[in-house]
């Protein structure tokens, strides 16, 4: 029998639905492999009849640490500061996973920071109430990030950790592909990437009432599509153009542009009677709390629900690249009944459609297709991933062949599963979380020593341009409604 030392222990702070579906499945899975145990998780008192029928149902032991719940959850009171710290030095904690509301983010990273913790935490790296309406909420994104990235660099010259963002396409199969031929392009015709078209779509059917009284993935706080999965889009569409980039044509700075659209629009595209039409069998007067106008008052500093946005990478100010983001929650879904699911957000009907399409002068084009058709993710076979099932991702890759020379092909089209070189996707899981587990494993392999820090692929010192993409892209929305210039710059 093999004898493991655990000399890392780890808590999860915040046992919400992600932690649940993937951290805490996926840290028990490892714990005996990765030498390490699990200490336990912390999150508040109201969610604690939740938390505990979770942990019974799926036969999990984990102790749980219970916070009294308070109304600024964007701030760590003093008292949970100093009963973390206890916690974690009565229990030698030497890793933390943070998986709370993302307004709550800043305080528990710089807590961690202060403990000498290494870190896994989830995107965004912060955000902030009534982001989307005021500017200095918008600024105050990049200078959060610079607060955590100060601190961290302290603690650097002390002692070494990490700070891993969960940001899975980074490690994804797919993107690596595309990242090497981009490389390629670029090491060959000295071609950086002249543009980026990037669309992510949500695929979630918010009714209007259930906008005002949603809690996860919020937009009554101010903030929406922004702070929840565009993160993901505003780091790889930056992870994309750096494969590409060549000395003497980088960037020096970007202009940034947005247009939103809030859920005051969405009430004018479908309105309460609408709903009640669609619905008319099963519908109830008190699935309809609200009449339009109220609605409309209530709608006025809400979130957003989608954005679109052009970035301008510039050099001297000359244009060398664009950059689109169309961005949605309003889009296509497959919800089709009244009563909403428990979990609004994840499989509440929820379908995922992205697309890319990325050029190399006249030398390549790269399109990414990536469209679900099935609401329905738990099981899949192999079959999903073709067009519409849920681990569709196709590389289309067309190529200058006789630029290129002999052998070119002017197309080819990569599958996910012909990535599988290795043979170790599980067929029956989505990739994206499998993904996911690499993020959490590679963490683990830090902690045991088996990797540098130089090899992590997402420490939070390489998170400052899509951050700073992140916190223009609100400032232009709150330019724009304040009629001011929304043309919002930044240094590269």
């Amino acid at each position: 029998m093999v004898n493991f030392i655990k000399s890392n222990n780890v808590m999860v702070i915040g046992v919400g639905l992600h932690a649940k579906r993937i951290y805490l499945p996926i840290l028990f899975k490892h714990e005996v492999d990765k030498s390490f145990n699990l200490k336990f998780g912390v999150d508040f008192e109201s969610k604690k009849e939740d938390i505990e029928q979770y942990l019974k149902s799926n036969r999990l032991e984990l102790k749980m640490i219970y916070f009294k719940d308070y109304n600024n959850t964007d701030k760590l009171s003093k008292e949970n500061r100093d009963r973390l710290s206890r916690l974690a030095k009565e229990n030698n904690i030497t890793g933390v996973v943070i998986s709370t509301e993302p307004l709550a983010h800043k305080d528990y990273a710089l807590w961690a920071i202060s403990q000498g913790l290494n870190v896994l935490m989830d995107k965004p790296i912060s955000t902030r109430k009534n982001v989307s309406h005021n500017k200095n909420e918008a600024r105050g994104i990049y200078k959060d990030y610079k607060e955590i990235l100060n601190a961290y660099s302290k603690l650097q010259s002390k002692k070494e950790t990490v700070f891993s963002v969960n940001v899975q396409r980074r490690y994804e199969s797919g993107y690596l592909k595309v990242f090497d031929l981009i490389e390629e392009v670029a090491n060959k015709f000295n071609a950086p990437v002249t543009s980026i078209q990037a669309m992510h779509s949500d695929g979630v059917w918010i009714f209007p009432d259930e906008i005002v009284d949603q809690t996860y993935h919020p937009y009554n706080l101010g903030f929406g599509k922004g702070s929840h999965s565009s993160y993901h889009i505003f780091d790889i569409v930056w992870q994309i153009y750096k494969r590409g980039l060549v000395e003497g044509k980088k960037p020096d700075s970007a202009k940034v542009y947005s247009s939103f659209l809030n859920p005051d629009g969405l009430l004018v595209q479908f309105k309460q009677e609408d709903y009640k039409k669609f619905f008319e069998k099963e519908a109830e007067e008190k699935y309809f709390k609200r009449n339009n106008k109220e609605l409309k008052k209530l709608y006025k500093n809400y979130g957003e629900m989608d954005i679109f946005s052009v970035i301008r990478l510039e050099q001297d100010n000359v244009n060398i690249c664009n950059i689109s983001l169309n961005l949605l929650h309003s889009s296509f879904s497959k919800r089709s009944w009244l009563k909403p699911n428990y979990d609004l957000y994840k499989g509440n009907g929820r379908v995922k459609h992205q697309y890319y399409n990325i050029q190399q002068g006249p030398f390549q084009c790269i399109q990414i297709h990536n469209f679900q058709s099935n609401d329905m993710q738990e099981k899949n076979t192999l079959a999903d991933y073709n067009l519409g099932g849920n681990n569709h991702f196709d590389i289309y890759v067309f190529r200058n062949s006789k630029m290129f020379g002999e052998g070119e092909k002017p197309l080819k089209v990569y599958n996910l599963k012909d990535l599988d070189t290795k043979k170790t996707f599980e067929d029956d899981k989505l990739f994206h979380e499998t993904a996911k587990e690499l993020v959490i494993l590679e963490f683990l392999d830090y902690l045991q020593g088996l990797i540098k820090l130089t090899s992590m692929k997402s420490n939070i010192t390489s998170h400052e341009i899509p951050v700073k993409i992140m916190s223009s892209i609100y400032e232009s929305n709150v330019e724009f409604e304040n009629g001011n210039n929304p043309i919002i710059k930044f240094e590269i």
